[in-house]
């Protein structure tokens, strides 16, 4: 989604304001009704032991917190018409994830129409709600909760498996190689030819579903993975190159931003035996 200013004609509180006014409502009703549960405790308490003259001023005084309680909450639903739609469509909403992003240390890429932050792509989905976070969906969107799980997200212990995403590509590579070099075979050793990355995503992702399951962004981000890991082999000993420029005329590149925002374009990789 491109982020966009917001429209003036349709302003409205931040949702960081809206939502911190509404906890303070709640944090005063969480007090009230405090007092009216320790009311009503006295008020069982003195019907229990038929203390008459304890109930009467007990039920005035629970009936009053009770008042009490329901003054905030009557606040809370004038602050809650917040247009979640709105915010997504405008961009509000992005504007103020980046700067509770940029608060928690957590750099957030507004580039070509996406928004990222290694190693995920945010989609606000105005319909639902919520906003995608890689394939997540997300119903929790206060901007300062958001930017913390981007940042325990980039925090999380690395799971990458160089050397198994190197057999996925290796069996795709074969399939489009020989196009490239009809010379060229698997088991041979030397250079092999170079072999567009976006098509073999295309194969990765041929079934239906597949696209879904494992979104191009997350392509880019784990070839970023392999890319800081540049001695890895594949289970048969294939080294691996990727290359930063087409190698032929119309290539597609596919490009990822890392956590501090540096791009980094990725267009083919080509396999080396021996």
């Amino acid at each position: 989604m491109a982020a966009q200013r917001p429209d003036s004609s349709r302003a409205q509180p931040a949702l960081e304001t809206t939502l911190a006014a509404i906890d303070a409502h709640l944090a005063a009703a969480e007090k009230r009704a405090i007092a009216l549960l320790a009311g009503v405790k006295r008020l069982r308490k003195a019907a229990a032991e038929g203390a008459m003259s304890n109930l009467a001023t007990g039920l005035s005084a629970a009936r009053a917190d009770a008042e009490k309680t329901a003054e905030p909450l009557s606040k809370i639903a004038e602050s809650i018409d917040y247009d979640i739609a709105a915010a997504f469509n405008t961009g509000a909403w992005i504007a103020e994830l980046a700067a509770a992003a940029k608060a928690a240390g957590v750099t957030l890429v507004q580039r070509d129409g996406r928004v990222t932050a290694f190693p995920v792509a945010l989609r606000p989905e105005p319909r639902s709600q919520g906003v995608r976070i890689g394939r997540k969906l997300e119903k929790r969107i206060r901007p300062s909760f958001v930017a913390q799980q981007l940042k325990a997200l980039q925090q999380r212990p690395e799971r990458f498996n160089a050397t198994q995403f190197l057999d996925r590509l290796f069996a795709l590579y074969e399939a489009k190689a020989g196009s490239e070099d009809p010379k060229w075979r698997p088991k041979q050793s030397g250079q092999g030819p170079l072999v567009a990355l976006a098509d073999l995503y295309h194969l990765l992702t041929l079934m239906p579903a597949a696209g879904a399951d494992y979104p191009q962004e997350e392509f880019a981000a784990d070839l970023l993975r392999l890319d800081r890991q540049p001695d890895a082999r594949d289970s048969h000993g294939h080294r691996f190159e990727l290359s930063g420029s087409t190698g032929r005329k119309g290539g597609k590149r596919l490009t990822v931003f890392d956590e501090s925002g540096q791009q980094h374009d990725y267009f083919a990789i080509r396999f080396t035996m021996g």
